[in-house]
């Protein structure tokens, strides 16, 4: 049986309804819902992958460069 994604969007929003409470308490339980323990690794997670995109543009544009170099060569 396929899963019925906007069924359970729709199931989901209403559990965030019925919890109520503040924006971070409604971030806190929509985490632990994902499996995600404290709203601190995510942004750990998101720093990290912040820090690997940079990188893999610097290494991109390094590349080009050295593309370059070679066909002088």
């Amino acid at each position: 049986m396929p899963v019925n994604t906007r069924a359970l969007q729709l199931n989901l929003e209403g559990l965030l309804k019925l919890l109520g409470g503040s924006a971070d308490d409604r971030l806190k339980f929509w985490e632990k819902i994902k499996g995600i323990t404290t709203p601190r690794e995510a942004v750990l997670v998101n720093a990290q992958l912040t820090s690997l995109a940079a990188t893999v543009k610097q290494v991109t544009a390094d590349a080009k460069a050295l593309q370059g170099v070679a066909k002088k060569v």
